[in-house]
């Protein structure tokens, strides 16, 4: 701008036994008893043969792993032109670190992504553990919204979204289906590349709620973040600008813009973050406009996103 391929060998046992002098022994001590016995009691006496060694119980069949393919790599226009009708996966081609998680509609991006939001961002819910679905419905009715508009588009790390997994099965909470789903991609991120930070977006489609240019400007603001997660140069300069170029004042304002929205104003790294996918990455007024939020004029909003744009990537 909180990952496994595993091969299984297995040997087969074929050592050669050799009985040690103590087992020998056992053995013939074993025979003569027996022996004597048999001649103590006649036809109704027996050999006392040692008893061969239990066979080991057989081990229970193990799961099987289903290996998703990866997602299709997409530039920024085709995944704009995507359409889902369910819940897809797909990848950024300019950064393939970028999975975009195109939903069906903004009750579907709800379902899949609300969890992780109050977990990850949101300021009136903890960041230590998973709400289950009665303090989630609580905390999306507290805010005024609904579960499809408590946000239009999220973007999370893939470490945060793995945290937020284990910390539900610690707890005894179980996923619904679609945030099962978001798992199974993370999982499939951290396969292709187990060794750096994937982001992933959400994206929901045209509907009731959302036209195409609101779309448009969903996925632009989240491409933004896609950057900020997985590009540490870059993420580097926006936090030097947040907090070199911005003065006191403007980084007060963009708190309080972002706090109406339920952000928790208290983790730096997510406010740098933001404010800069607002200035650089939002062209669509209704979402963002400096003056109307900020009281800012657009020379001032000029200034900052000049600063931020010297260390940006290419435009998405």
């Amino acid at each position: 701008m909180e990952v496994d391929d595993e091969t299984t060998v297995r040997l087969s046992p074929h050592a050669v036994a050799r009985a040690s002098p103590r087992r020998s022994l056992g053995r013939w001590l074993g025979l003569a008893g027996g022996a004597a016995a048999f001649g103590a009691a006649g036809l109704g006496g027996f050999w006392l043969w040692p008893q061969p060694p239990a066979a080991p119980a057989p081990k229970p069949p193990q799961p099987a792993v289903i290996l998703l393919p990866p997602p299709p790599l997409l530039t920024h226009a085709a995944i704009l032109a995507h359409q889902a009708r369910e819940p897809t996966a797909l990848r950024w081609s300019a950064n393939p670190l970028v999975w975009v998680l195109d939903f069906p509609g903004l009750e579907a991006q709800g379902q899949a992504m609300n969890r992780a939001a109050a977990l990850l961002e949101k300021r009136a819910t903890p960041r230590d553990r998973v709400l289950d679905n009665d303090a989630l419905a609580a905390a999306i009715a507290a805010d005024g919204k609904l579960p499809s508009n408590w946000y239009f588009g999220h973007n999370y790390a893939a470490s945060g979204l793995a945290r937020m997994a284990r910390l539900a099965a610690e707890a005894g909470i179980t996923l619904n289906p679609m945030e099962r789903w978001v798992q199974e991609q993370v999982g499939a991120a951290r396969r292709i590349d187990p060794f750096r930070e994937a982001a992933f977006l959400s994206l929901p489609a045209t509907g009731p709620g959302v036209d195409s240019d609101a779309r448009a400007s969903i996925l632009l603001h989240e491409l933004g973040h896609g950057q900020f997660m997985t590009q540490p140069l870059f993420a580097a300069h926006v936090l030097r600008v947040w907090g070199e170029g911005f003065s006191e004042a403007e980084r007060q304002a963009m708190r309080h813009f972002l706090a109406r929205d339920g952000y928790d104003t208290r983790q730096e790294d997510l406010m740098a973050n933001e404010a800069m996918a607002y200035l650089l990455y939002t062209p669509d007024r209704r979402f963002f406009d400096p003056l109307r939020d900020l009281g800012w004029s657009e020379s001032q909003a000029l200034r900052l996103r000049s600063m931020l744009r010297a260390g940006a990537p290419p435009e998405p």
